[in-house]
C-alpha cells in the first residue's frame, strides 16, 4: 500500500509526539485520497535526540520513529488574514501547527497567496524501536520482469543460467529499499521485507 514518508525536524517531532502539534505545514501534498498513512522520519542533529529526551528513550535522529494517519488536508493561502477572510479557521490551523503566521510566511518564502497545505495528524503512534530507512521501499523505475537485472539498483546476485554461465539476477522485484530520506516527503511502500 502506498504511504508517505515525511522528514520532520526534532523540535517539531517533540511537539507532535507530545500531542501539542496536530497539524503539519507543507508546501505540497501527496496525490492520495485521505486518510493515508504517514511515517515520521526524524532528521539528524548532533547530540541526543530531543524527542528521545522527552520520551526517555535512548535513540537519536536519522530513523523512522513513528507514524500517523493524515485524515484531512486543508489548503489555504499562506496569509489568509491578509485577504480578510477565513481568519478564525486560519488562526485555529496556526495554533494546531504550533506556528505563527510569520513562521508560515517565512516557510512559504514570503508568498502571501501561495497555497499552503495543513496536514491533519490523527492516530499517532511512536515506535518502541525506530525503523531504518531500508525497511521502506520505493518502486524501481527500471524494473522489467523479463530482464535479469533492472540496471538501476544494486540489488542483484549472480546465478547460473541454463548453460551454466553466471548471470545477474535482480532481487529488487520492482521495489528497492530507501537509502536516503526525503527533503520534505515522498511516497513509500509499506514495510516490504528488507532486501539482503
Amino acid at each position: 500500500m502506498k504511504s508517505v514518508l515525511l522528514s520532520i525536524q526534532p523540535k517539531w517531532c517533540k511537539l507532535i509526539f507530545s500531542g501539542e502539534k496536530t497539524i503539519e505545514v507543507r508546501k505540497t501534498a501527496p496525490k492520495l485520497e485521505t486518510p493515508f498513512k504517514v511515517y515520521v522520519y526524524q532528521t539528524k542533529h548532533k547530540g541526543k535526540s530531543i524527542v528521545s529526551e522527552a520520551l526517555n528513550t535512548v535513540y537519536g535522529g536519522g530513523k523512522v520513529i513513528g507514524e500517523f494517519v493524515c485524515d484531512e488536508i486543508y489548503v489555504r493561502p499562506a496569509n489568509v488574514i491578509y485577504y480578510g477572510k477565513g481568519q478564525e479557521d486560519y488562526l485555529d490551523l496556526l495554533k494546531s501547527a504550533c506556528m505563527t503566521e510569520r513562521e508560515v510566511l517565512d516557510y512559504m518564502g514570503g508568498q502571501f497567496n501561495r497555497d499552503t497545505y495543513f496536514w491533519h495528524i490523527t492516530n499517532l503512534k511512536i515506535y518502541d524501536k525506530p525503523k531504518e530507512l531500508g525497511e521502506f521501499c520505493v518502486p524501481c523505475k527500471e524494473y522489467d520482469s523479463d530482464k535479469p537485472h533492472c540496471g538501476e539498483c544494486d540489488y542483484y546476485r549472480y546465478s547460473p543460467n541454463d548453460s551454466g554461465d553466471a548471470q545477474e539476477e535482480c532481487l529488487c522485484d520492482g521495489y528497492k529499499p530507501l537509502r536516503r530520506p526525503p527533503m520534505s516527503w515522498q511516497y513509500v511502500e509499506d514495510h516490504k521485507e528488507e532486501i539482503t
